[in-house]
């Protein structure tokens, strides 16, 4: 025979706050008037805000998305839960995505606030616009170059008794090379991004990943010289993403090289928060203006070209790290650095 009485004792209001103050996931409590009364330690880091900074104010103003916000609204207002996809705006300005929901708090038959539990999903939402963007970029590259490998193809039908036919034959065929090169890489960083997409960022040792990459890329490329003295034993915050990323840069100092002996030099800085490499090359350097676009930050159109889709690749990783990726000296023509600063494990 079991015994109903539950002697067990009441857990006091400071362990539910501690409770609610020190969990994993993010959240906040508003009163019945939705002005923000706690935020917890992980909501805080979320946003980047302290809690002053938020305490009385309506979750409106860290909203990205006012629609979404309103909808929230009318379903508390309707005494229904939400659940669903919303954006956060961060002290910093960016806009951050999340997975969660929210429900009245009730007793004694009143609603007294609302709770608020979300997850962070921006890594993987923007892996997956990461993942749409590349498919574009990949159609964009196929028909640039089906159009062209069809005016080689009808010249050659034309000519076919003429020296300038076979070339142009031969040009078809190392153009349909190149495409399948495109085609394979596309599909291997697309994958890459999917299997990221839960991936954690980790302690990573730079200088022996660099090592690894260069000797890969030393061992495709016998034509390049590599530059580079000891790197510095230091961890970066990233995932196993970060060697694509590393490989993609020193390659683009070598595939768009027009130097006879592709120079490449590697460079680490180590700073307090943030961990910067440098790769400098001696080609012809990245024009004036047109440093977002190799990146595929801007819209590619016929009259400006980007370098690929590994630049891409590797800009929507690196953010994900929160680290950036630039071209430090955009215009010259003596040659390009690219810089890549991650962020310190």
């Amino acid at each position: 025979m079991t015994d109903d009485t539950d002697d067990s004792p009441t857990l006091m209001p400071e362990m539910y706050r501690r409770a609610f103050k020190h969990t994993a996931t993010p959240a906040l409590i508003t009163d019945e008037s939705l002005a923000i009364r706690e935020v917890n330690d992980s909501g805080l880091a979320f946003v980047g805000y302290d809690f002053e900074e938020l305490e009385g104010r309506s979750p409106a103003a860290i909203s990205a998305d006012d629609s979404i916000y309103g909808e929230i609204v009318e379903h508390l207002q309707r005494g229904e839960s939400w659940q669903g996809t919303f954006k956060l705006l961060t002290a910093d300005g960016d806009v951050v995505f999340g997975q969660g929901s929210t429900s009245a708090i009730e007793f004694d038959g009143t609603v007294h606030g609302y709770v608020a539990v979300f997850t962070d999903t921006t890594k993987e939402r923007r892996y997956r616009d990461a993942s749409e963007v590349l498919g574009r970029l990949l159609r964009h590259d196929l028909r640039n170059e089906l159009n062209l490998l069809y005016g080689h193809i009808q010249r050659a039908e034309n000519r076919i008794d003429d020296p300038d036919a076979r070339e142009s034959l031969q040009r078809a065929k190392d153009g349909l090379a190149d495409l399948s090169q495109k085609s394979d890489r596309a599909r291997d960083l697309r994958e890459g991004l999917e299997r990221s997409w839960d991936a954690e960022t980790e302690p990573i040792r730079l200088d022996l990943l660099l090592q690894d990459c260069i000797v890969a890329i030393d061992d495709e490329h016998r034509e390049a010289e590599f530059h580079y003295d000891r790197f510095p034993e230091v961890r970066v915050a990233a995932d196993d993403l970060l060697s694509i990323v590393v490989e993609a840069v020193l390659d683009n100092a070598i595939d768009h090289n027009d130097a006879s002996t592709p120079r490449v030099t590697v460079e680490v800085k180590d700073g307090e928060e943030t961990v910067t490499l440098r790769v400098s090359d001696n080609g012809p350097g990245v024009p004036q203006g047109q440093a977002d676009l190799i990146f595929g930050r801007e819209e590619v159109d016929p009259l400006h070209h980007g370098t690929g889709i590994s630049l891409f690749f590797a800009d929507t990783v690196v953010s994900s790290y929160g680290g950036e990726i630039w071209c430090a000296n955009p215009g010259a023509d003596d040659g390009a650095t690219f810089c890549v600063s991650l962020p310190r494990a």
